[in-house]
């Protein structure tokens, strides 16, 4: 593997760590997923990997899936390290110009550049219509880009992408676990399928236990358990999954020299408007409110749930004029969900409509202090980028920035591709006097690169953490040489201080998962099931951000200009302000020893689970299906050069040792053998072949791996 200078030069060493770990891949011939933090350079990365793959003549084919919105991303990036010619778009509308590019890729060879909404429809085309060799296949290498959209493996998207033959498969996701571990498995299940076993195996040996092990209230014995199993599932998947975080590549050491700006993450607790509380009070105690907590078939709970955030954000939002877009961005709603909520938002009509000649605006707490927090901003020439979740919301924000003639950008999902680059680069470029940028989460938030802005304001928080993190890291990734702050609004003693305590516990799903240290636990289950009722605390204080002071209170440490914002924030009627950077910051109490029985349970169960796998082996089954098979002809297509077949990494030793430990406990189950046809003999041979293969794997363990071309 020789990786030309010129593009050598230009990668920091985290990517140079990157490159080896994926070369590693390669010659063990398995997938992996790229993890690392957002605004870290993965797309360069992975393109800088691919120059070196084609300068040295080792593969042919890769084809790069990714969301509309980041086509044009990576066709920069291919074309700084010099692939330019080597790469075709299959994203377009004309269909023969696709033809054609695909055409040219698989008789000639290079980069194909499509979407995942193009391969779900053109699967069988993408599959190759080509004899080629006996040692080829049709894609050396398929690479997903924000890979967590196959997370739900039952999905179209996912299986179509699974049927494409492939010798090497990489996910690209800086969220790999949005909501759940289920979806951390769904992606190994794309790019190593063997690794963590089925979806059934996955949720009896890891999930279950680690989701009881972080609640706030599990006992310690569930908390031993959840951690150790948690550890199991990170020594099981670390060769294959590479993550790094900001703070650690880029670490806060106060020199000019330092590579990346300061992040100050804040929450901005807000209180609700006389209006909203009115109409928040009179929904939840509503009957329709009543019968959704209670189940009633005359209510939905979901429905419910957007009457409640619509009301935090905005009471304009529900009036007449709204009825269109009383269920904009909540596309999980079915038929009758969306009947009851334009129910529901009915009964609140009156409540909504603003009287006659009057300022609606005044009604909502969150444009009250989004447009004196903007005067502030603008007025000391900082450049800012308001996300909001729907179209509605970013409207009634740009109405009121207009009466004020600030100048302002704006993309949303109207916006057609050409011209969303196009704003995107007229804001970049030095001389830009527009002072705000006015984005949706949903298209916004993802692939864009807006370091021209320091300030983020999230407008209204989201169920799935990762999008508003995405929303962050627009603004916050390499680049960026100014100090960043980022605004969560968030209204206090509302259904918004639920989500955000949801936000917080699927965030330490993410680190329970994939970081080494015990993680602190902030929230319970119970916490999540009181969504519809009134708060005890009324809503002027945030119970919330009381016990998050409790926490952090003693790791406060603001510069002199940020304790002089905060003032400035306080002087605005607000609730009171939360550091979100200090989450996960604090040590969790360290657990007692374990009870022999608790050792000898978790034993036990190991024990059980091994044999049951090393049976599943015997009698020939596998974990997976599809496209992807590791022992299969597929592999060959990677085998174009004398290279060493070798694994660098430790774990692959232990795996093949595990599995032999497995055969031989089966070998010592007497009656078990008893029952088998052959008396144990296929047994036996396997586990002769892992024995040699164990041995081949540890002497080259020993070799040199990576030649990088300075």
């Amino acid at each position: 593997f020789i990786l030309p200078g010129n593009v050598a030069s230009v990668l920091y060493e985290h990517q140079h760590e990157g490159l080896r770990w994926l070369w590693r891949l390669h010659l063990q011939r398995r997938g992996g997923i790229l993890g690392d933090d957002m605004g870290l350079g993965k797309t360069m990365q992975i393109a800088a990997f691919l120059c070196g793959l084609f300068h040295s003549k080792l593969i042919k084919r890769a084809l790069i899936v990714a969301p509309k919105t980041l086509i044009p991303h990576w066709g920069k990036e291919l074309n700084v390290v010099g692939l330019g010619r080597k790469v075709k778009d299959y994203s377009g509308t004309s269909i023969s110009v696709r033809e054609s590019n695909l055409d040219r890729i698989l008789q000639v060879g290079g980069v194909l550049l499509t979407t995942y909404d193009i391969v779900r429809h053109n699967t069988n085309a993408l599959k190759g219509e080509y004899n080629f060799d006996d040692d080829d296949v049709t894609w050396d290498y398929v690479i997903l880009d924000e890979g967590h959209l196959i997370k739900n493996p039952s999905t179209q998207r996912a299986k179509s992408l699974k049927e494409i033959p492939s010798a090497h498969r990489i996910i690209i996701s800086g969220t790999p676990i949005q909501n759940n571990l289920r979806e951390m498995w769904a992606l190994f299940d794309f790019c190593y399928p063997e690794l963590l076993g089925d979806r059934k195996e996955f949720k009896a040996k890891y999930e279950t236990m680690i989701l009881s092990g972080n609640d706030k209230n599990a006992t310690d014995r569930q908390k031993r358990i959840g951690a150790a199993v948690a550890q199991e599932l990170q020594d099981r998947f670390a060769p294959y999954f590479l993550r790094r975080l900001k703070k650690d590549v880029f670490p806060n050491t106060g020199e000019e020299t330092q590579q990346l700006a300061k992040k100050n993450d804040i929450i901005v607790w807000l209180r609700l408007s006389q209006r909203q509380r009115q109409m928040y009070t009179a929904f939840l105690r509503s009957e329709t409110a009543q019968g959704s907590l209670a189940g009633s078939a005359k209510g939905s709970a979901l429905a419910a749930l957007t009457i409640l955030k619509k009301i935090c954000d905005h009471p304009l939002l529900l009036t007449k004029r709204a009825t269109d877009d009383v269920v904009e961005g909540l596309e999980y709603l079915d038929s009758t969900d969306i009947a009851a909520a334009e129910a529901m938002r009915k009964s609140l009509a009156g409540l909504a409509e603003p009287e006659p000649d009057s300022d609606g605006n005044k009604h909502s707490c969150k444009i009250v202090f989004l447009m004196a927090l903007l005067e502030n901003l603008v007025q000391e020439g900082h450049r800012t980028l308001v996300f909001a979740q729907t179209l509605k919301m970013l409207d009634i924000i740009q109405e009121e920035i207009t009466k004020r003639r600030y100048s302002f950008c704006r993309i949303d999902g109207k916006t057609k591709g050409s011209e969303r680059q196009r704003i995107v680069e007229d804001f970049q470029t030095d001389g830009c006097t527009v002072s705000i940028f006015l984005l949706t989460s949903q298209v916004g938030g993802l692939g864009l690169t807006l370091t021209a802005a320091d300030r983020v304001v999230i407008v209204d928080p989201a169920w799935n953490p990762s999008k508003d993190n995405q929303s962050v890291d627009r603004a916050y990734r390499i680049g960026q040489l100014r100090d960043v702050i980022v605004y969560r609004l968030m209204t206090s003693g509302t259904l918004e201080e639920k989500i955000y305590r949801k936000q917080v516990f699927k965030g330490g799903l993410m680190k329970v998962a994939t970081e080494r240290a015990e993680q602190f636990r902030y929230f319970s289950q119970q916490d999540f099931r009181e969504l519809l009722t009134v708060p005890k605390t009324g809503f002027d204080i945030s119970p919330t951000q009381q016990q998050l002071y409790e926490e952090h209170a003693s790791q406060f440490e603001v510069d002199e200009e940020l304790a002089k914002h905060i003032k400035f924030l306080e002087r605005q009627g607000i609730a009171g302000v939360s550091h979100h950077d200090l989450l996960f910051s604090k040590a969790a109490p360290e657990l007692p020893p374990a009870a022999d029985e608790e050792v000898s349970a978790t034993a036990s169960f190991s024990s059980i689970f091994s044999a049951f796998t090393s049976l599943l082996m015997y009698f020939g089954f596998s974990y997976s299906s599809g496209a992807y098979q590791p022992q299969s002809n597929y592999w060959k297509g990677t085998q174009r050069v004398n290279l060493v077949d070798l694994d660098d990494s430790q774990m692959n030793v232990r795996h093949l040792q595990d599995n032999i430990n497995r055969l031989s406990s089966m070998l010592s189950n007497r009656s078990l053998v008893s029952k088998l046809p052959d008396g144990g003999e296929n047994i036996r041979k396997k586990m002769k072949d892992l024995e040699i293969e164990l041995e081949e794997a540890s002497r080259a363990r020993e070799k040199e791996i990576v030649d990088v071309d300075e």
